[in-house]
């Protein structure tokens, strides 16, 4: 049965570009916030709910939770890249002090996928007591030749003295793209490289696990509580409603922690074999080697341009690196630049004997921004144009159109920028050279139907929204109390936020930056229906009309009479709560379907050295309706810092003879530190979207989209030649600043 709808008329754009379009919601809706709406709380500064909570230490965590009589868990794993497990002899581990169970994980026959595949799991009285056990396991496995090196892998493209790809293009869609590129003025061909970057989360994969007879209760670093209810129903054959799952805090996942995972899984049954609880966490070398990836790619791009500066032609393929399974490792370039160009995107996997790729943080696109983008400033270097003019004559998304030019102007784009690139500033140390650089960035993020949220109002008014979805870290907590506290018309402090418990209401995983569009309508929907049942129970203490009860300022005021405080007015519900669930209805066809950003960097090269030091970064970023501007922007600016290091450090070194990863701790796989990181800004770009009502959308992956490119183009603005390789060692500037002297 279709719902009923009704049509409001709402302000929808940004300021200075503001339209007026109609929309029909869900008649249990509310109506949308549009550019006209007045806010009390939304859009301010506000500290995080659980900031206290973090910095003193009661926060806690997965690893946090120590149970009575609680084991730990851990996984044996092969040491071999690719073959067949022999045989597998656990009797000497069972028979080790202190360990309470061991587990095959794998039979023999068995494939082995890489080095790390799990193959055992123990859980004993210690941690050093199940590492002297995993000593025990004895394992033979027939060994067969693997491939680590992408290049090397069957269906890589071969790469010729300079790093280009040899392969003719595809023929697939050929008349049209060959017809563009033989029409323009310009041609540019080049091959772009990203090296595979690992997780590197503040806190480990894994969880504890704890049974009551046939109920199972884990506490999981997780950024889907649901879906690892739902994974571990389905795997361990036991109904959802037996699995309770908590994740109030939790140390980041980036895309990769959706699943329970082998880790949580084993934690499980290990539990469930010991009758005993069991912590399994993950080391920070399993974290490196065995918990996913953000896959690393082999980008090709040719394209056409006129005098004018004026795109026309575009061909993109990319052969992508996801390890084992062969999938997932696509790419994505920009849409905005090419809508009225001859387009082609042609998307290959190349499989190799390494753990295999899973989702980080924008998965695909930091990778498929950074060649395209960089093509883009080769392009405008061909004909003479500045970067910026040049996007500003291709880009066709009119929220970022207007964000280039804010971005320039706040930046100082036109006087910063290097005028003779390759040569030191004028006065300034000749061993400098310094650059500017800038990218776009995009994503979805509009979020969906399907979440719910709880709201209750005590008689000491008190008030909670509960919501048994995780906060990832990025401030979800702090959303949910704004947008009661708006709601309502009270002090943001009188509202308690509850998440990560999946007796609580449903509410989304944490990834596609959905988790703010998804619950934010929801929460105020709750909120509303909470203040509508307040005004009733108000109104009939009073012997008045409800529709003559309004909440705002903290105060309930009845028209024409009687003025409550907001406590005041809760003391009249005597030893009755307002509870009330609301909804998250689906979206409307609103302004936009995407959100828009930009960057801007700039960096200084050392010519006797190659090493690069981003100096400063500016982000200018619409993300909807701006809900908690200081969470917001800390978004923004760890995004910012992690495309510092991917851009500049991170990358997976592998001993291809033996499979391994040699870097894989903190002590050798370079993350950005403090000494690396540069000025930084935020300024949020705030546009009424109309799809929902609240019109949030997300902001986690886009600002992620564009770091990498805008210093890669800092780089090649500074040194005059460009650098296709992430990361941008000392190594590939220094071969570059060669090349460039031979020309």
């Amino acid at each position: 049965m279709n719902p009923r709808r009704e049509e409001h008329e709402i302000t929808v754009g940004f300021a200075g570009n503001a339209k007026k379009i109609k929309v029909k919601v869900d008649d249990r809706d509310l109506r949308p916030w549009d550019l006209e709406t007045k806010f009390q709380t939304v859009g301010t500064d506000q500290a995080r709910a659980d900031g206290v909570a973090k910095v003193t230490g009661r926060a806690r965590y997965a690893y946090d939770i120590n149970l009575p009589g609680l084991l730990h868990g851990l996984i044996v794993r092969a040491p071999i890249a690719k073959g067949t497990l022999k045989a597998l002899d656990l009797e000497a581990a069972k028979a080790m002090p202190g360990v309470k169970a061991v587990l095959a994980t794998k039979q023999p026959g068995a494939r082995i996928r890489f080095a790390g595949d799990d193959v055992a799991a123990i859980a004993a009285e210690t941690l050093d007591a199940a590492r002297d056990a995993a000593e025990k396991v004895r394992m033979e496995f027939t060994a067969e030749p693997h491939v680590t090196d992408v290049l090397e892998a069957p269906g890589a493209p071969k790469l010729d003295q300079d790093g280009e790809v040899t392969a003719p293009w595809p023929e697939r869609g050929a008349e049209r793209i060959e017809t563009a590129i033989q029409a323009a003025r310009h041609v540019r061909s080049a091959t772009y490289r990203c090296e595979v970057q690992t997780h590197s989360s503040l806190e480990t994969h894994g969880l504890t696990a704890r049974w009551y007879g046939d109920r199972l209760t884990v506490w999981a670093s997780t950024q889907a509580t649901f879906g690892t209810r739902a994974g571990l129903a389905g795997t361990l054959r036991i109904p959802a409603e037996n699995i309770t799952v908590h994740t109030e805090f939790m140390g980041g996942g980036f895309g990769s922690k959706f699943q329970p995972g082998i880790e949580g899984v084993l934690a499980c049954r290990l539990a469930k074999a010991a009758d005993a609880p069991v912590k399994l966490m993950l080391s920070r070398h399993e974290e490196h080697t065995c918990a996913g990836n953000r896959p690393g790619a082999i980008i090709q791009i040719r394209a056409g341009v006129n005098d004018d500066g004026k795109i026309t032609a575009f061909d993109y393929r990319c052969w992508g690196e996801p390890g084992f399974t062969g999938q997932g490792g696509g790419t994505r370039a920009p849409s905005d630049y090419f809508r009225d160009t001859a387009r082609r995107d042609t998307q290959d996997n190349v499989a190799t004997d390494m753990d295999a790729g899973r989702a980080m943080r924008a998965p695909g696109w930091p990778q498929g921004f950074f060649a395209t983008e960089l093509m883009l400033d080769e392009l405008a270097a061909a004909i003479g144009m500045d970067p910026l003019e040049f996007r500003l004559k291709n880009d066709r998304n009119e929220v970022r159109l207007a964000e280039w030019r804010q971005g320039a102007e706040a930046f100082r784009w036109a006087e910063r920028r290097n005028k003779t690139p390759g040569q030191p500033r004028a006065g300034g140390d000749p061993r400098w050279l310094h650059g500017c650089g800038l990218s776009s960035a995009a994503w979805g993020g509009m979020g969906g139907p399907g979440a719910r949220v709880t709201c209750r109002i005590h008689a000491d008014a008190r008030v909670e929204v509960r919501n048994g979805a995780q906060d990832l870290g990025t401030g979800l907590k702090t959303v949910l109390q704004m947008l009661a506290a708006e709601e309502l018309g009270i002090p943001v402090a009188m509202v308690t936020p509850f998440v990560g418990d999946t007796r609580d209401p449903v509410g989304p995983a944490s990834g596609g930056s959905v988790t703010t569009p998804t619950m934010a309508p929801a929460v105020r929907h709750a909120a509303a229906l909470a203040r509508r049942e307040l005004a009733a129970r108000v109104a009939a203490k009073l012997g008045v009309d409800a529709a003559k009860v309004a909440c705002a300022g903290g105060q309930v005021t009845v028209e024409g009479g009687q003025t409550l405080s907001f406590v005041d007015a809760c003391k009249l519900l005597g030893s009755d709560t307002v509870e009330v669930v609301g909804e998250r209805f689906p979206n409307h066809q609103g302004y936009a379907n995407s959100v828009a950003g930009c960057q801007f960097a700039e960096v200084r090269v050392d010519r006797h050295t190659g090493l690069v030091q981003v100096l400063d970064m500016l982000a200018v970023q619409d993300c909807g309706t701006v809900v908690a501007r200081k969470q917001a922007e800390s978004q923004t600016l760890g995004a910012m810092i992690q495309g510092v290091s991917y851009a500049l450090h991170e990358q997976r070194i592998v001993d291809h003879l033996t499979g391994r990863m040699v870097n894989g701790d903190f002590l050798y796989y370079k993350l950005t530190g403090p000494l690396d990181m540069p000025a930084m800004r935020a300024i949020l770009f705030p546009v009424a979207n109309g799809h929902t009502n609240v019109g949030a959308a997300g902001i986690g992956e886009p600002v992620a989209v564009a770091p990498a490119a805008a210093i890669a183009n800092a780089v090649f603005n500074a040194i005059g030649v460009p650098v296709r390789h992430l990361p941008l060692t000392p190594d590939k500037i220094l071969k570059a600043l060669a090349r460039a002297r031979r020309v």
